[in-house]
């Protein structure tokens, strides 16, 4: 392997960016001369990644979002596989499937080995892209124990190394039940997201606050989104909410969470806070979701777990006096709070195993090394 290894990193999500951010640090203890070009965001920076191309520029919300932008991510794909040309070693792709895959391709033609790491939602979106996968990906690392067999039985490379969350990224452990208080509310990690989710739990949390005055409020922040985004929803609630900018203690704190689907849901369960999932887009989104969709679940927590143990309340069944009927039930003791947390309690079995980063970086000198 020649010192100046050059590597090009691809996520297009903010907690594709926390994940290969764990990676890079992983290549680059092992092959501290490689060079990684990335399109990613502050923490890949941080980790020591060349970041050409920041995710701050390129998130949308839903397939409308996708075609508004689409000039511009027509000349980021030129753009990146005019980098692969140039010259690069190994092709990362994580997550992020509607451009990984396409970059996959031009680097399978050019003779460039792909490591893809986090696989897409092959299992919601439906399988008809395992035969390009086969075609482009020379190594899955997939972060779900049952990605793996839907992948072996294609006679894909496979390997299940862990989840992030459990392997990787050491989340505080659980609160004990009497330290916990309050409803916290996550409304996702995007200022789409959030102008679409947050009136709708502050919504709920108005009329928990009508049956259980005196209960405490907080949203969690995520930092790409900037606070007077949070703050002008509070105000056209009337409600007395609180700012948190550290989410996961939000998380890890409050008695119950009402928290927009994605990632956050199995953070949440890892650190055993009894939540439900709220999740709204825009009408042309829904209708193009519920034709492509193949799951009757979208809360990552629920198909995991392999079953709806988390309420989910999504477009026009965002309702706020069902919400709050339902956050109210999870804060009081009992056979429905204590039985998700009894659940919850599994997780951290399920998603272990495997090396995490550190075995995804032995891969990708393993394909070097070829």
């Amino acid at each position: 392997m020649a010192n100046q290894t050059t590597i090009l990193l691809c996520c297009g999500e903010l907690s594709g960016d926390q994940h290969a951010s764990v990676l890079i640090r992983e290549i680059r203890r092992r092959l501290p001369q490689a060079r990684i070009l990335a399109l990613g965001g502050d923490q890949c920076l941080e980790a020591g990644a060349e970041v050409l191309f920041h995710i701050n520029n390129y998130s949308v919300l839903g397939f409308s979002g996708v075609i508004t932008g689409l000039g511009k991510f027509m000349r980021l794909e030129r753009r990146l596989k005019k980098i692969l040309r140039e010259g690069v070693d190994l092709f990362i792709p994580v997550d992020y499937p509607g451009l990984n895959l396409r970059l996959a391709a031009a680097a399978e033609a050019m003779g460039i080995p792909v490591l893809y790491y986090i696989s897409p939602q092959i299992w919601a979106w439906g399988q008809g892209r395992l035969d390009k996968i086969k075609r482009v990906v020379d190594r899955m690392a997939v972060i779900l124990p049952f990605e793996e067999e839907i992948y072996r039985q294609r006679g894909i490379p496979v390997e299940y190394v862990g989840h992030p969350f459990v392997v990787d990224h050491r989340l505080p452990p659980p609160e004990p039940e009497p330290r916990r208080t309050g409803v916290g509310l996550l409304p996702g990690s995007r200022i789409q997201e959030v102008r679409r989710i947050l009136p709708a739990l502050l919504e709920a949390a108005v009329y928990i606050d009508r049956k259980r005055p005196g209960e405490q409020f907080v949203i969690g922040r995520n930092p790409a989104v900037p606070r007077p985004v949070y703050q002008r929803e509070i105000e056209r609630s009337g409600l007395e909410v609180g700012i948190d900018d550290d989410a996961v203690g939000v998380m890890g704190r409050s008695r119950a969470l009402l928290v927009a689907s994605g990632t956050a849901t199995l953070q949440a369960a890892l650190l055993e806070t009894p939540l439900l999932i709220v999740y709204r887009v825009s009408a042309l989104n829904y209708f193009l979701a519920r034709r492509l969709v193949q799951v009757d679940t979208i809360g990552l927590v629920n198909i995991i777990l392999g079953e709806k143990l988390c309420a989910e309340f999504i477009q026009d069944n965002a309702r706020p006096e069902q919400i709050g009927e339902e956050a109210m039930a999870l804060l009081e003791p009992g056979a429905r709070r204590e039985g998700m947390i009894e659940r919850f309690k599994t997780l951290k079995t399920m998603l272990a195993g495997g090396g995490g980063c550190r075995r995804v970086a032995e891969m990708a000198e393993e394909l070097l090394r070829k």
